[in-house]
């Protein structure tokens, strides 16, 4: 059985949210279940449903209903309260709407509720933009399918073409995809986002370690010791074993001075290592440091996608860190296709199998600057995995202020893989 019919009191008031229209359609429906058909009884009944003392009521009143129709009454009733028209979205409106709708990848794989019913997310996509294509009368063309197209999901559009000559057809692929590719693709997708927000995360760390360590305060001034101040003291004598000839005659022989031999007596003897102070010990945000910027600056391989990264790598770190200091926290692009860092490489020319001083060198020597961090390295990490080592790509003049052999003489030589000749 049928709820009744409820004809909400109408009053004409402008805003009103009971349209005339509207009113008129169910008083009918509602005579009609009544059997009632009669002029004067509609008339009458009418004025029932008449908000009292309202526009609406006070407009009844004025009008002569005892010889008037109900076709006449409702006429002179729309003219009075004509019906609002509702805005209506043009064709292009529709088709700008349907080039602006979108399936984000995150609901794919999910359910939704569409006409009452609960579908996959991209079928209720493909429903939703057929019935916009219908609305905007270009459903039996192609007409912004390719627009469309290019904004679905990677995962969607391995299954889908831009060819299709209508969009009744473009549509049905969409929702003929199988499920089964769709949870993979977003699977997949889901690593790969987890991945990139553990690289940013670890890139945000880097950056905040590096700014706390650009506010440290310098070290405080170790006070001397006795010995310091003996050494000091022996530094700063000018102790001279001179022997001189007296002059008897015009023609004398001159003064002779003899070697001096003191250790103390010049500016580099006698300093060695005996006052020198030990490195300080390597600590937990040492580690820390290094790993971070060895994630920010990753070894590059020697291709060319590979030398042209490196030289991204060069042109933020000099933008950063200008002619600052090398630190485990501030890091250093390495050489693409060398050795790993730490990986008891040779600070000579960054590979391994080999030490600095044992002239076993076939390749162009690492620029100073890479040396000194490879040293840090080796220092905090002890040992690490080898790579390939190659060379890479000139850029000339850019990067004169590394002084590196390598991008100064690749040029005349190539790109190719494997030592210089």
């Amino acid at each position: 059985m049928s709820a009744p019919i409820a004809v909400p009191d109408f009053s004409g008031e402008p805003g009103d949210a009971v349209q005339s229209a509207e009113f008129l359609k169910k008083f009918r429906a509602l005579m009609n279940i009544g059997n009632i058909t009669n002029d004067a009884r509609m008339n009458s009944s009418f004025e029932n449903y008449l908000k009292y003392n309202s526009p609406a009521d006070e407009w009844f009143k004025e009008q002569d209903t005892s010889q008037m129709t109900w076709k006449a009454l409702e006429k002179a009733f729309l003219e009075r309260f004509p019906p609002i028209q509702k805005a209506k979205k043009s064709e292009s409106e529709l088709e700008r709407e349907l080039c602006e709708l979108r399936l984000p990848v995150d609901e794919l794989g999910k359910k939704e509720r569409y006409a009452g019913e609960e579908v996959w997310s991209h079928v209720a996509f493909a429903e939703k933009a057929l019935s916009l294509a219908r609305q905007a009368k270009i459903n039996t063309s192609s007409n912004s399918i390719w627009k469309v197209r290019d904004e679905l999901p990677e995962i969607i559009r391995q299954k889908v073409k831009e060819t299709y000559t209508t969009w009744d057809d473009f549509c049905a692929a969409i929702k003929d995809i199988d499920t089964s590719h769709i949870r993979d693709g977003v699977r997949k997708h889901q690593k790969e986002k987890e991945e990139k927000e553990r690289v940013e995360s670890m890139i945000a760390s880097l950056r905040q370690a590096q700014q706390q360590q650009q506010r440290r305060q310098p070290p405080p001034a170790v006070p001397l010791s006795p010995m310091s101040n003996a050494s000091n003291a022996m530094q700063s004598m000018n102790i001279r074993n001179t022997r001189t000839v007296p002059a008897t005659t015009t023609n004398a022989a001159p003064r002779v001075t003899t070697a001096n031999t003191n250790p103390f007596a010049n500016s580099g003897g006698g300093q060695g290592n005996l006052f020198r102070q030990p490195p300080p010990p390597i600590t937990s945000a040492d580690r820390d440091a290094l790993q971070l910027s060895l994630a920010y600056y990753p070894l590059q391989p020697n291709t060319a996608d590979g030398n042209r990264a490196w030289l991204g790598q060069l042109r933020d770190w000099r933008t950063k860190h200008g002619e600052g200091p090398i630190t485990a926290a501030t890091g250093f692009p390495l050489r693409p296709g060398g050795a790993a860092a730490g990986s008891g490489e040779c600070f000579g020319c960054g590979m391994v199998g080999h030490r600095r001083d044992s002239g076993m060198c076939t390749t162009e020597p690492i620029n100073n600057r890479e040396r000194t961090f490879r040293t840090i390295c080796g220092r905090i990490l002890r040992a690490a995995p080898a790579a390939q080592v190659n060379l890479v790509e000139d850029e000339r003049d850019e990067f004169s202020w590394l002084g590196d052999r390598a991008l100064a003489t690749t040029a005349a030589q190539g790109n190719g893989e494997g030592s210089s000749a």
